[in-house]
């Protein structure tokens, strides 16, 4: 059987792995080659394995990793197709790479994905598919909603196998007892981007930052605080913007919200093509309206400022940033 594995890693990494787990688990003591694409000579050393043949021969496990580093990569798996190779488990692994914006930079051709169907099984497995393997075990092993879920994702973070080890952990504490995140919140190994988030919704509710500054001179986060804090208030905007055209309204159940959602979830995006759940974003209607559009734009166009002094060596950004923070909610005292 011959599989082809193409994706952006770490998910694709992870993936990978899982297979070749499945194979061994599958073929007891099974003999393993691996190639890789970066080398020169191993493609040449990848046709010499897979033309010997033989019926009494075992079978093996080869791998090929890289093969995007390849210069012709049509080329490659027409190769393949001339020999039979029933009697090996074929692994070959297209890593896509990705811009800024999370698109592929190296996406594989029509006719190159034509053969590899041709030739055995397709894998694609990309950050996206990561995200909802992710909600899928946990509603699975700790028996929660999707909803429950993402809130859990959103506490620990999505590193998979850091997911994979609260979820045990928590699974344990529990023993057989009911899901409550209240009761489970202690013994879990916050994610530092949660913590900075809620500071920051503290900061933004209640116009308290003395937790918030005490976060940023320990951490040293402070451009992150920044982004962080920019795309907030581009939520808050667009969220106003929905408002005053009636797309949305205060008091709008969590029901009706979800029944508009896939009209306006183009409005959030995220990274890998994928968007938030839409209560996530409901959550944020209980402090609709607290800032109004020019307040926003204002402030966003203060973090400009505050990002190009910082970046153009102008100033510390310890100090642009506090005194941005100190100063945040002057106009409106």
């Amino acid at each position: 059987m011959l599989y082809f594995l193409h994706g952006d890693s770490p998910p694709l990494q992870i993936k990978f792995q899982e297979l070749l787990q499945d194979i061994r688990n599958k073929n007891q003591n099974i003999s393993e080659k691996s190639f890789d694409g970066i080398d020169k000579e191993d493609e040449e050393n990848f046709f010499q394995n897979i033309s010997t043949m033989s019926m009494f021969a075992p079978l093996e496990l080869i791998i090929f990793k890289r093969v995007e580093n390849l210069k012709n990569l049509h080329s490659f798996l027409s190769g393949i197709q001339k020999y039979n190779v029933s009697q090996k488990e074929i692994v070959l692994v297209y890593e896509e790479s990705l811009d800024e914006f999370g698109r592929i930079n190296n996406s594989l051709g029509k006719k190159e994905m034509s053969l590899a169907e041709e030739l055995g099984k397709v894998i694609c497995y990309r950050k996206a598919n990561e995200k909802k393997a992710i909600l899928l075990l946990l509603q699975k092993e700790l028996n929660i909603s999707e909803g429950e879920a993402n809130k859990f994702v959103e506490i620990v973070g999505e590193e998979y196998y850091k997911v994979l080890n609260e979820a045990n952990k928590v699974k344990n504490y529990l023993d057989g007892e009911r899901f409550d995140l209240k009761k489970i919140l202690p013994i879990l190994s916050i994610d530092k981007e949660y913590s900075l988030r809620n500071l920051i919704d503290n900061f933004l509710n209640k116009r308290d930052y003395t937790k918030l500054l005490e976060h940023l001179q320990k951490e040293k986060d402070y451009m992150g605080f920044l982004y962080m804090l920019a795309d907030e208030l581009v939520m808050k905007l667009k969220l106003n913007s929905l408002l005053e055209d009636k797309t949305i309204y205060k008091g709008m159940s969590s029901n009706v919200f979800s029944s508009r959602y896939d009209g306006i979830k183009k409005l959030f995006p995220k990274p890998y093509g994928q968007y938030p759940h839409p209560y996530t974003i409901y959550k944020k209607f209980e402090k609709l309206g607290i800032y109004n559009i020019d307040f926003l734009q204002n402030k966003l166009d203060e973090i400009l400022n505050a990002e190009y002094l910082v970046k153009s060596g102008s100033m510390e950004e310890e100090i642009v940033v506090e005194v941005f923070i100190e100063s945040f909610f002057e106009e409106i005292k």
